[in-house]
């Protein structure tokens, strides 16, 4: 999206405009994926324009306040729109203006009250995962219809719980494997902070990634890759898509595979979070936790239990 395709009906300043296109750069440079800077924008627009019809001036970063992101969320819920929905607004413009105090953009006081702008609190349910039984569909498919590339790919989130950012850059140097034991050098989503950490592989992933790396001829570079060079994040993510519907399973993700390693290696470890929280990257177990809880679907099996006849 341009400076001039930003500058809408006078929502925003042209400055604002100009700023904005800087931003979304800089998202970009970092790796993030192009569906969520298109939420983005989308997000920076529905409040721009809002911004102008209630504060009648054009939105500009330099003059947004807790104040605004106060109001913004009251309107939001007399709205009726989805805490999800308003929650994921005012964290991008909690993002943003953190990106702007890095900038000078805004004033370290002005940020430090934004940051503290509560978000809206929702019930919080357990992560959507496969069942075993999903989960062994999408295997088969796998292994009757994918290639090593595939299979490595499909196996790696499934055995490890990689985000699909993290997957995405992996090198070929990251992956040290042997008979009985192996390791993935995780140098982090940048949107999850970057930080390094090293993931043991399981005997499945091992011997996938293994028939991969032989066939891959090389021993550096981008792991994964496709005919225009190393797979990104949507590539990654149609690979999963396409063995999940041939499984006939419906809104199976990367992130949905990392859920279901994370409710599998709790269940087979009697709980070990503070072990999962190390293999997921999570600096804080009550982060972990989250798996703790029971899927939904596992709920409704529960309640049908209820009788009072």
């Amino acid at each position: 999206m341009t400076c001039s395709e930003n500058h809408f009906n006078g929502a925003v300043s042209a400055a604002e405009a100009q700023r904005s296109d800087q931003f979304w750069s800089w998202l970009r440079e970092r790796g993030r994926r192009r569906r969520t800077i298109l939420a983005y924008q989308t997000d920076w627009r529905e409040f721009a324009t809002w911004y102008q019809q209630t504060s009648d001036e054009p939105f500009d970063l330099t003059r947004l306040t807790a104040l605004d992101l106060n109001d913004y969320r009251s309107w939001s819920l007399a709205q009726q729109l989805a805490p999800s929905t308003i929650n994921r607004r005012l964290g991008f413009f909690k993002h943003y203006a953190a990106w702007g105090l890095e900038q000078r953009f805004v004033g370290a006081s002005v940020f430090s009250a934004i940051k503290e702008v509560a978000l809206v609190r929702q019930q919080k349910l357990a992560p959507k995962a496969l069942s075993q039984a999903d989960a062994r569909r999408l295997l088969k498919e796998v292994e009757l219809r994918a290639d090593a590339r595939d299979q490595a790919i499909i196996y790696t989130l499934l055995y490890t719980g990689l985000r699909v950012g993290e997957l995405a850059h992996l090198r070929v140097e990251d992956v040290t494997l042997s008979e009985r034991k192996g390791t993935l050098v995780v140098r982090g989503d940048h949107a999850k902070g970057g930080k390094q950490r090293e993931v043991p592989v399981p005997r499945e992933a091992r011997q996938r990634l293994q028939v991969y790396l032989e066939q891959h001829h090389t021993v550096e570079g981008a792991l994964f890759l496709g005919q225009r060079g190393a797979l990104g994040e949507d590539a990654i993510a149609r690979i999963v898509k396409k063995y999940a519907s041939w499984a006939k399973l419906e809104g199976v993700t990367p992130h949905v595979l990392r859920h279901t390693f994370s409710y599998n290696y709790l269940e087979k470890t009697g709980n070990d979070l503070i072990g999962l929280a190390d293999i997921l990257g999570h600096d804080n177990v009550t982060t972990t936790q989250i798996y703790t809880q029971k899927p939904l679907g596992a709920l409704q099996d529960e309640i049908e239990k209820v009788q009072f006849f």
